[in-house]
């Protein structure tokens, strides 16, 4: 499954669709390895738990996309295809299709795109919450610093409670603990839409 995650995130990223041409070039990261990086979807939504206020139902369209990218120890953590998305799924490969209900906050495959329900207010602690993985000002996932929490969208970092960051279309939200990993300033959505913010 990882092999396929890894493929589905390269041709993703590299789907042939160059950067701006005043964009530097990314920085290549390898992905993190091990326990502390191989995390899983959160077993409250999993099961389909009511979780900070928000409830997973069965409603049709109306999704936004937002990128979020995570880094800890100078490494990639992947956000895993399901969060957010009760089981039993349907999956295609490393995607997933369906699932018994869904959160307003979800992912459906490993390329960190994070669709969420305009007009709720949504926050990337919301996101969090669903995958019930902590973040705080020292706390990202099971990594901890004493240096802050940082948060970039659109390259800039963001003063305040990395959990407030709202999701907003087409946003591209960093997110690091530990070493500093040059953030990306535009993600290339489907559709070949690049944008930051």
């Amino acid at each position: 499954m990882i092999a396929a995650a890894l493929r589905l995130l390269a041709a993703a990223l590299l789907g042939g669709v160059a950067a701006p041409a005043h964009a530097p070039a990314p920085v290549v990261t390898p992905i993190g390895r091990g326990p502390a990086f191989e995390l899983g979807t959160g077993a409250r939504a999993d099961r389909g738990a009511p979780i900070a206020g928000l409830r997973c139902e069965r409603v049709a369209g109306g999704w936004r996309d937002a990128h979020v990218e995570v880094f800890a120890r100078g490494r990639v953590l992947l956000l895993p295809p399901g969060i957010g998305v009760a089981r039993p799924r349907q999956a295609a490969g490393a995607a997933i299709r369906r699932g018994r209900c869904s959160y307003p906050v979800r992912t459906t495959d490993p390329t960190g795109v994070v669709r969420y329900r305009p007009g709720r207010g949504l926050a990337l602690g919301d996101l969090f919450a669903v995958w019930g993985q902590p973040l705080g000002r020292h706390r990202l996932c099971g990594f901890r610093s004493s240096a802050a929490v940082r948060v970039y969208v659109g390259g800039r970092r963001v003063a305040g409670a990395p959990g407030t960051v709202p999701l907003r279309r087409h946003a591209e939200i960093v997110v690091e603990i530990g070493p500093y990993v040059p953030p990306h300033r535009a993600y290339v959505f489907a559709g070949g839409e690049a944008a930051t913010a």
